[in-house]
């Protein structure tokens, strides 16, 4: 997958990319998953989704670059008036030495559908024509680097983020180190945990796991080397737990 086939935006209210970027995530978490009640709100004649948070978050959206979908999203919640999402649905362990205004949280994050399909399905182009799915992890991977860099920006040292413990096992392997911040909730469908993980500790982990990953999280001029090279520049070595990965969703 070229990297210069998708584009990664920070949408703000508004704006129609904005309104795609809430469409998808009703059509995920409130349709396809039903983790999240709709609200019946629409934009756009479109089904959307959003929260309190919301004010007080950074929202990226990722699109194909030649037919403009919106192929995935995700959120980061900053410290505001509302707290974190994760904060009022599970039991919470203390962070010892980390201040509440470096504490951000990842949220919302997750692939279209249509970017989540089995790897030997094909789908119909807008150009007639059929081609095999792309690469959905690979989008994802995009999209956490999105959030690792503004988080930078606004000065979040750490992100928590609720999700299933098979994804925080995964994310681990793929060199994101989320530790546990307090208990499973059964409560919850699936049953999730709160989890937490340093930008210290990502950098370390990716620089001893997966160099060509490290490369591409650290890359500091994204859009000016990805058209130089072309693409990825180099492979970016993902473990073989690709198919499990575009099934989870934060």
């Amino acid at each position: 997958m070229l990297l210069t086939e998708y584009e990664y935006l920070v949408v703000a209210p508004g704006t129609a990319a904005y309104c795609d970027y809430l469409a998808l995530r009703h059509e995920v978490f409130c349709e396809e998953l039903k983790r999240v009640p709709s609200s019946g709100m629409c934009a756009k004649g479109m089904a959307i989704e959003s929260d309190r948070y919301d004010i007080h978050s950074v929202h990226v959206l990722c699109r194909s670059r030649e037919a403009g979908d919106a192929v995935g999203c995700s959120r980061l919640i900053l410290p505001g008036p509302n707290g974190l999402n994760v904060s009022a649905r599970y039991r919470m362990s203390q962070f010892g030495g980390v201040s509440r205004q470096q504490l951000g949280e990842i949220g919302r994050l997750t692939l279209s559908p249509r970017l989540r399909r089995s790897r030997g399905q094909m789908l119909e182009s807008r150009r007639g024509g059929q081609r095999f799915r792309r690469d959905g992890s690979m989008v994802a991977l995009g999209l956490y680097r999105e959030l690792f860099h503004l988080a930078g920006q606004y000065g979040i040292t750490h992100c928590l983020a609720a999700m299933e413990p098979s994804l925080a096992r995964l994310l681990n392997r793929l060199g994101f180190p989320f530790v546990e911040a307090g208990p499973l909730n059964g409560d919850v469908v699936p049953a999730r945990q709160p989890y937490v993980v340093g930008a210290h500790a990502v950098r370390a982990a990716l620089a001893s796991r997966n160099v060509s990953v490290y490369d591409f999280i650290m890359s500091a001029d994204r859009t000016k080397s990805a058209a130089a090279e072309g693409g990825w520049g180099r492979s970016v070595i993902m473990p073989e737990v690709r198919r499990e990965y575009l099934r989870l969703a934060v």
